[in-house]
This record gives structure tokens, C-alpha cells and sequence, in this order.
């Protein structure tokens, strides 16, 4: 959304803080309680209303790992890496636990399983189970010959499936709630875009129509937004959009999943939803080029494809309850992003971004956003620095 010089009207309020978050997601929520808990103070500034983006659009998962399988991540970046972040997603639900994600309507704790419907991606999964065993993840089998209770499975079509025993799911919107509730002394500003950013007097100054904030740094938690405030991230941070829909199958029974879904190496997932109805998201590679955008209308053509992954995988009688879409950041190595960037002028360190999470925001934005305010602040170490794309 741009701002016209009409709409510029300078704001009557002003605030001044040691560090003005941008955006009200998980990341800029989790980033103001690590804040809060060192003590500084911070503002929060929001373009729209609070988990307006992806935070509250995603299916709820809260999972180990990714999408992609252990042996396939282990892969692309490496055993060690792919290990790590393992690792980095079971703290990060260890964290939200201690919050009290458990505690909301919404959570369940519901095991997550990635279906092989090809001969390769279960050699795949298959090699993945024993690399996760040996790196000490739990990790089970599911055969296509003593299958779960689930419509699924009634198909036909997996032939395999790799169980992680301790995932869950949860409301999205309910888990930023939580975070919110959790703030005790940060202001959160709504429907306050920011439309300029300088320097004024060794401070950043952010301008919003609703108010001006002065901070000694800023932290952008804008994840797929990233470069519209600081160009530079266009380089790194690609925006994709993720479509789903709601359905109500017409016979209770095919609503009821054991387990949260991933299909297609991660391309589809699919989950129970409360009052009988089913989450299916994804077709996203299957559309590739017309999916690589900001724009988070949906579209006919993946919304087509998911209905058809609903009849061929549930069943053909139901109904759609609700479509829609949000916009996730991906980065060229499917890892977070954590750094400085230049903005406007303001090349000294005070602009710092948090984003990049490749569509994983539930499993991994609380615990990544937290470690981003220790990284900008007390200089702690961390591999997802922005400087690795140098």
C-alpha cells in the first residue's frame, strides 16, 4: 500500500523508545516480549491490525523441522544445519509451551506425518527416519499395510508415512493473542504504516499518519514486506503466496485426521480444523511463477487444484466454508534472515531485519525473533545472519 502526500498528515503524538518494532505478527510480538523481558522499552508500529499478514493466515501448524523431510533439508544445507534446526523448532515449541500455548481452544497436540505417494520420496522418508534416529529426533514409520483410521489412507495413494510423535497445532490467531496478552508495557499502534524513515538527531524517526516514533533502533518484522521499507532485501527476501480453503465434508467421519498432513515433499498440507471441517493448502509449486507475489488475492486455478487433491484424497461430497491466502518470505536457503540494513540514508547498524522464515513463522518466528533482539543488541552469535548472501 503506498501513502499519498494528502494522507501525510504529520501526527500530533510522539514518542520516543530505545526500539520501534515494524509489524504486529509473531515476529514483531515475540521480538517486544525478549525487549520487555531485558527491560526497554519499545513501540510496536502495525500497517493494518495485529496478526493481519501471514501470522494469522497459515494453517497452525507448530511442528519440528520444515516441510521438507530430514534427509532432504540435510541435503541442501547440510546434516549439521538441518540438525540445528530441528533443534530450533523443538525450542521454539518448548518456548510457546512456556508461554501457554497449551492453554488456548485452539492447540492440540497432534503428531505431524509427511505421506509418500512416489517410490523415490519413500526411499526418501525412509532414509530420513534412520538419519533422525541417528541424530537422536524422534521419529516413526507409518506402512501403507497397517495404516491410521483416516480418509487419507481410504485412498489409496500414500504408501508411506514419516510420523514426528510431538508436533501440534494451533489457532494462529489465538497464538497471537497469547503473545499480545503477554506484553505488559509496549504500546501497539494500529493501521499506522510507516511511510518515511530518517535520521533525525542520532535517532531514527519513523512517521506514521497516528504518530511519530523516535528510536534508538528499529527492528523490521515485516518477513515478506521486508524490502518495501529497505530495498535491499529484495535481493534476499522473495515474496511467495500460500492458498487455502476451509471445506465441511458432508459425513463427519472424513473429517477426523489423526495426524496434521504434509503431501508432495511439503507442496500440500491438510489438517483437521475445528467443527468438522478440513484445512488444505499448498499447490503453490504446481504454479509457480503466478504464486511468486505479494498480491494475496487467490486465484481460480490453485484454488481448482486444491479441490481436486479434496476429492481425490477425502472425498467428493462437501462443502467450501472459506478460501484465502497470505504472504510468505522466503530466503535462497530456506533459512531465517537476522541483520542490518540500509535504509534511506541510515547505513550505521540502526535498522535491523527479521524475517525470511520460508513459510515455517509458526515453528519458528517466536524463537528466531527473540534471538534477533539478542543479536542486535548484545552482539550474541548466529547463523542467520544476512552477511551469508554477501
Amino acid at each position: 500500500m503506498t501513502i499519498s502526500l494528502w494522507q501525510r498528515t504529520p501526527a500530533n503524538e510522539e514518542i520516543t523508545c530505545e526500539v520501534a518494532i515494524v509489524g504486529a505478527g509473531i515476529t514483531g510480538l515475540s521480538a517486544a516480549l525478549e525487549l520487555e523481558a531485558q527491560g526497554r522499552s519499545c513501540v510496536i508500529l502495525e500497517a493494518d491490525w495485529i496478526g493481519s499478514k501471514a501470522s494469522g493466515r497459515n494453517a497452525g501448524y507448530l511442528m519440528r523441522g520444515g516441510a521438507e523431510n530430514y534427509a532432504l533439508t540435510a541435503d541442501k544445507i547440510g546434516r549439521e544445519a538441518a540438525a540445528f534446526v530441528w533443534k530450533w523448532t523443538e525450542e521454539n515449541l518448548r518456548g510457546l509451551k512456556a508461554l501457554g500455548i497449551e492453554s488456548t481452544p485452539g492447540y492440540a497436540a497432534r503428531p505431524s506425518c509427511l505421506i509418500a505417494t512416489s517410490e523415490d520420496e519413500e526411499a526418501e522418508l525412509r532414509r530420513a527416519v534412520a538419519m533422525m534416529r541417528e541424530d537422536g529426533f524422534a521419529a516413526e514409520i507409518v506402512e501403507a499395510t497397517d495404516p491410521p483410521q483416516d480418509p487419507i489412507w481410504w485412498s489409496g495413494k500414500p504408501r508411506l508415512g514419516l510420523v514426528n510423535p510431538h508436533d501440534a497445532v494451533c489457532s494462529p490467531m489465538e497464538l497471537i493473542d497469547l503473545l499480545g496478552a503477554g506484553l505488559s508495557s509496549t504500546p501497539v499502534f494500529e493501521q499506522a504504516e510507516v511511510y518515511r524513515m530518517e535520521q533525525v538527531d542520532g535517532r531514527v524517526c519513523l512517521r506514521t499518519k497516528p504518530i511519530t516514533v523516535h528510536a534508538s533502533r528499529v527492528l523490521l518484522c515485516t518477513n515478506a514486506y521486508g524490502a518495501q521499507l529497505a530495498p535491499s532485501l529484495a535481493e534476499i527476501i522473495t515474496p511467495h503466496r500460500g492458498q487455502m480453503l476451509a471445506m465441511k465434508p458432508k459425513h463427519a467421519s472424513n473429517a477426523r485426521l489423526e495426524y496434521s498432513y504434509y503431501i508432495n515433499r511439503g507442496s500440500e498440507y491438510v489438517r483437521s480444523a475445528p467443527n468438522d471441517q478440513i484445512i488444505f493448502g499448498g499447490a503453490r509449486t504446481y504454479h509457480a511463477a503466478n504464486e511468486a507475489t505479494a498480491n494475496d488475492d487467490t486465484t481460480a486455478e490453485v484454488q481448482e487444484h486444491l479441490e481436486s487433491f479434496v476429492r481425490e484424497l477425502i472425498t467428493d461430497e462437501y462443502t467450501i466454508t472459506a478460501r484465502w491466502s497470505g504472504i510468505m518470505g522466503f530466503t535462497p536457503d530456506g533459512l531465517p534472515v537476522i541483520g542490518a540494513v540500509p535504509v534511506n540514508g541510515i547505513d550505521d547498524g540502526k535498522v535491523w531485519f527479521c524475517g525470511g522464515l520460508t513459510g515455517h513463522g509458526m515453528s519458528m518466528g517466536y524463537t528466531t525473533a527473540r534471538h534477533s533482539v539478542r543479536v542486535m543488541l548484545e552482539d550474541e552469535h548466529t547463523r542467520f545472519s544476512i552477511n551469508r548472501f554477501d
